[in-house]
């Protein structure tokens, strides 16, 4: 059994190949001129996106990237996917009962609802497959993300990220919790406006 998959139910497929926000965007934001904190900046940017993306703050995925959802055997005739906001379906996997590892084949399937709230179920006339009883018996993969460029993402959720930026590059020690947890002022209002599956 995939154990990280049974804990975590989901896991990255393929990571994005950008990053939200650029070192220009940075140092524009950070008053910086010159190459002398670029190394700095980048770290942050890394950082700030780690810390929002996909399974962070924000609960969403920000530039296209692919992720892998388990679940059990006989599952509901729909399953829901838990990250957004979807872009297509790449590959239903299962365990056959024998435990290999198998394709089955995605024309079989339907996706439904939201970019933001979407659901995965076989067509008519067809089932999900037969699995071995375990609890990654089923793999969906599916691409998410608002597009591949950072220019997809929506401006406010990357000026949280520049104001994140920012906060750190300025604040380089924290010295409480009570620093941390109020500053950068206005950034969850700002994932606020994406949170939430009526978001699109």
């Amino acid at each position: 059994m995939d154990t990280l998959a049974a804990t975590r139910e989901l896991v990255l497929v393929t990571a994005p190949v950008v990053k939200p926000v650029t070192l220009d965007e940075a140092k524009d934001q950070c008053r910086v001129e010159g190459s002398d904190d670029d190394v700095l900046l980048t770290r942050l940017i890394a950082v700030a996106t780690a810390y929002t993306d996909a399974q962070g703050a924000l609960g969403q995925a920000m530039i296209t990237q692919t992720w892998g959802q388990w679940i059990g055997p006989n599952p509901a005739q729909s399953v829901p996917l838990r990250m957004g906001p979807l872009q297509d379906l790449v590959a239903i996997r299962y365990y056959d009962e024998d435990g290999v590892l198998q394709d089955d084949d995605i024309a079989n399937y339907n996706v439904f609802g939201t970019p933001f709230s979407s659901f995965v179920g076989p067509k008519s006339n067809f089932n999900w497959p037969s699995t071995q009883d375990r609890a990654d018996a089923i793999k969906i993969e599916y691409q998410v993300g608002f597009g591949d460029a950072a220019s997809d993402v929506p401006d406010t959720i990357r000026h949280a990220m520049l104001m994140m930026v920012g906060h750190w590059y300025e604040n380089r020690e924290q010295t409480g919790f009570d620093e941390l947890s109020q500053v950068p002022f206005g950034f969850e209002a700002l994932l606020n406006m994406h949170r939430g599956s009526w978001y699109g």
